[in-house]
């Protein structure tokens, strides 16, 4: 399970964490462009780093603090109706079903546009939908219609980074960010934004109203244990970028490559 690190994902308004996406690492650090072949092309790879991650958030969340949540990346291509899905997942954890309903809304699945056309993967989402919290992942990477988000019950929109990187100086991003916030609230929905960099692109994002912000503006993806101790440390109001500094601090005095 240590496949996983974890990127923390901030609540602009209070500057706090308030979640984070699990991501997949092989070998403890970013996989190759082989190894995202790999897994975009191999149904059965896929399958499995998915159904691993879901087992790595559930028993995270259970020993963390009950106001954080973890999302998750489901590809829907390859897990169709979902029937067998959680299967193998019930012979490594104990009583799943009560976990998962501990854990509920606050395990995320992120979904992209593209990947909910078919009506076999809406089915598994709705039956997802009924525990757990559905995020529209990618959003905006011009991958597929809007119209496959029709019958989609979505607590959460993921910006894409496309949009995001360069957004404090591009008025054309700023008017489909605002449009997107309007939307998004109008139905209670909130916004994340991926692959901050800035301080300026993080203050347009701010005051235009986008609910949560993603990227190395405040850290990289890092182990369990030390997302746990960056929230040891919030918890002690030490500011989050200080925090992730020096832990990346040790972590190269210690010889190894942050993630």
């Amino acid at each position: 399970m240590e496949r996983f690190h974890i990127q923390p994902i901030i609540d602009l308004a209070s500057g706090r964490i308030c979640g984070g996406e699990v991501l997949w690492r092989p070998n403890d650090g970013l996989p190759t462009a082989e190894e995202i072949r790999a897994l975009e092309e191999d149904p059965v790879l896929n399958i499995s780093v998915t159904q691993d991650s879901f087992i790595f958030a559930l028993r995270a969340l259970d020993r963390m603090p009950a106001n954080l949540w973890l999302s998750v990346n489901l590809s829907c291509q390859y897990i169709g109706s979902g029937k067998m899905f959680f299967r193998p997942i019930s012979k490594q954890v104990m009583d799943l079903e009560c976990l998962r309903r501990r854990v509920g809304r606050r395990l995320v699945v992120e979904v992209t546009e593209a990947g909910i056309a078919g009506e076999h993967e809406l089915a598994f989402i709705h039956e997802l939908t009924s525990l757990h919290t559905i995020a529209v992942d990618d959003f905006g990477s011009g991958d597929a219609p809007l119209s496959h988000m029709l019958n989609l019950e979505f607590s959460k929109v993921k910006l894409d980074r496309s949009i995001v990187s360069g957004v404090d100086a591009d008025w054309f991003r700023q008017r489909f960010v605002k449009w997107l916030v309007a939307g998004c609230h109008a139905i209670d929905v909130d916004v994340i934004a991926e692959g901050v960099e800035t301080e300026s692109e993080a203050t347009f994002l701010r005051r235009s109203g986008v609910d949560q912000g993603q990227g190395w503006l405040w850290s990289k993806a890092m182990s369990a244990c030390d997302f746990e101790n960056l929230l040891s440390t919030e918890a002690m109001n030490v500011p989050i970028k200080k925090a992730t500094l020096e832990t990346e601090e040790l972590e190269l005095k210690a010889g190894s490559r942050p993630d």
